[in-house]
């Protein structure tokens, strides 16, 4: 009954979120909608600190002295049909920006509001260029329409009732002269009808798995002018997810990604918008579907493919894999004693698997154990092997498979499939370790993930979490991502990537010793991989409980610096009460 007074409340307060809810019991149950209400609600205590204040402090006049050149940059607003009140004030949060060698691209597609037109027509400012549609194009032909007209270097994609900062083109400019990246993305958030900002998403730096499960990229969304004609564009046949499809086939042709961690764009909340209600556009949600099984299968050939998930514009990417040829070794570390490695052994007999798979248990020759566990199981003497990482390289060692799992013997549960779905990724080129989602058994997620610090402290993500989806202020704990580092409690690499990686440290504890393989990873250019899709359920949580301590720098790229992760969850630290430059925290732009 608690859950259900809570989501009462959440539709009391916001009846627009009310209906959507609604609907959503109607396809999918109430379940469904009081896990949407335990995750709006959870997420909102993590971002009740936000405040956007310091960016109203900056030293713009030194940032643009600092330039050695101010390129110019094109803002594309396609319109069709918007309410004037927030096309306005989408117009003037672009012109009153503090970066001046700019040009607005105002494209209308054959409005049949009159109001519109009239608005368009009543513009006279020499930086805005106003043109519109011989016949109806639709979003893509619209804003290709729009990259036409622009004579940017660069080319920022803007939504007609959405708002940019002021600098927002400054940090643009910024990164264009520091680093001439193809594409630039930055963090964002919404705001409501009132002008009130809320539900940051502060991003990782470039992430090709998080980008294979969501358009996270989002806004600011802006590329360089000839890369996009270079790519083809936007294509009509995605439209409602054209964004996210041109977004897939720039990231075929370029690593120059560029991430920049500031809130620069808000998402206008409507009733008829994507950014309050998912629901209103399912086409959308199909265009972007297709489009990442497009982009799937060229870059991994026809076997990949893209389902669908629980949630919408959230994607489940698969990899093909030669199953009849490959060997899956899962090696678990027992440790923990016999009667875990058996039920151990019993929670992966009963995931199911179509893979060809052996089974090693580590343990010391101390203890006698013949006899006791399945004959099929080879049994590892790990005796002087003291810490992680030496068990697991002895295992390693003697294991035969291609693919190897490690996994602790106090995991009493595992989904059904996890070796194939981890097997799958860790035999994708280019990849490194493949973590799962570990759940406590309260029904907390232990750990999905593992950051560190900028002091060194390395911390589980999401510890502590309810294992439901959201999307503020960070990516959501059930959503694939890339990572830095992966707990060692459900882990798995190839067997081609551990040779180039080397053998785990046997000098340290798991946490530090598996994140400090992640770092090996990432520095030999392999992409370590989050499978929230993968869980496994842990015994004795309290085992494990330990922070350890890296010897990287602190910096984590798939993390963001403005988050608090002291205790694994990303928080949004709460920032004094500031008199800013524009006026109160919750005015408009």
């Amino acid at each position: 009954m608690g859950k259900i007074k809570k989501a009462m409340k959440i539709a009391i307060k916001d009846p627009v979120y009310a209906v959507r809810l609604i609907k959503g019991v109607r396809r999918r149950g109430i379940r469904w909608a009081l896990d949407k209400s335990k995750a709006r609600l959870f997420a909102e205590s993590l971002s009740s600190g936000y405040s956007y204040d310091e960016e109203e402090y900056l030293d713009t006049d030194g940032m643009l002295n600092g330039l050695s050149r101010k390129p110019r940059i094109s803002v594309v607003m396609p319109v069709y049909n918007v309410d004037t009140r927030w096309l306005d004030e989408a117009v003037k949060s672009v012109l009153s920006s503090t970066y001046d060698n700019f040009e607005l691209i105002l494209v209308d597609d054959c409005s049949t509001d009159e109001r519109v037109t009239k608005y368009l027509g009543s513009i006279s400012d020499s930086r805005v260029k106003v043109t519109r549609n011989e016949k109806n194009l639709g979003i893509s032909g619209t804003s290709n329409r729009g990259a036409e007209e622009a004579s940017g270097e660069y080319i920022v994609m803007m939504d007609n009732d959405d708002l940019i900062h002021r600098n927002a083109l400054l940090h643009i400019a910024e990164a264009i002269v520091g680093s001439a990246p193809d594409v630039i993305y930055s963090d964002e958030d919404k705001t409501d009808q009132d002008g009130i900002r809320k539900a940051p998403f502060y991003k990782p730096d470039w992430s090709p798995d998080l980008l294979r499960s969501q358009m996270y990229m989002g806004h600011i969304f802006a590329f360089r002018r000839n890369f996009f004609f270079e790519t083809g564009g936007f294509r009509k046949e995605f439209d409602g997810a054209q964004d996210y499809d041109l977004a897939l086939r720039m990231s075929e042709r370029t690593s120059r990604l560029w991430h920049i961690p500031r809130v620069l764009y808000s998402w206008r909340e409507l009733p008829s918008s994507t950014a309050m209600n998912p629901d209103s556009k399912p086409y959308a949600h199909i265009a972007g579907l297709k489009a990442l099984d497009g982009h799937l299968k060229r870059m991994f050939g026809q076997g990949a493919r893209a389902d669908e998930t629980d949630q919408w514009y959230v994607y489940d990417a698969r990899y093909p894999t030669n199953r009849k040829n490959l060997l899956v070794s899962v090696i678990i570390d027992g440790t923990s004693g016999a009667e875990n490695i058996r039920r151990c052994i019993k929670a992966i007999a009963n995931a199911g698997t179509g893979s060809r798979y052996e089974i090693i248990v580590l343990r010391e020759a101390a203890e006698d154990i013949s006899g006791r566990f399945d004959p099929t199981v080879r049994v590892v003497d790990t005796s002087g092997a003291s810490t992680f990482g030496a068990r697991a390289n002895k295992g390693i060692n003697e294991a035969d498979g291609d693919i190897l799992i490690l996994i602790d013997a106090r995991v009493t549960r595992l989904s059904i499939g996890f070796m194939d779905r981890l097997a799958e990724k860790a035999a994708r080129i280019g990849t490194g370790i493949v973590g799962s989602r570990v759940m406590s058994d309260d029904g907390t997620i232990f750990s999905a993930g593992v950051t560190v610090l900028p002091d060194g402290a390395l911390r589980r993500l999401f510890k502590g979490s309810p294992s439901v989806h959201y999307g503020t202020p960070f990516a959501s704990p059930l959503v694939t991502r890339n990572i830095l580092g992966a707990d060692g409690i459900l882990i798995a690499i190839s067997r081609s990537s551990f040779g180039l990686i080397g053998t785990f440290s046997e000098s340290s504890d798991m946490l530090e010793t598996c994140f400090d393989y992640g770092v090996r990873s990432f520095a030999a250019g392999l992409l370590n991989v989050y499978d929230p899709h993968v869980q496994a359920e842990l015994k004795e949580t309290e085992a494990f409980d330990i922070n350890g301590f890296s010897q990287s720098n602190g910096s984590d790229p798939y993390s963001n610096t403005r988050l608090n992760l002291e205790d694994g969850l990303p928080v949004v630290p709460v920032a004094p009460r500031m008199k800013r430059v524009l006026g109160d925290n919750n005015d408009k732009q």
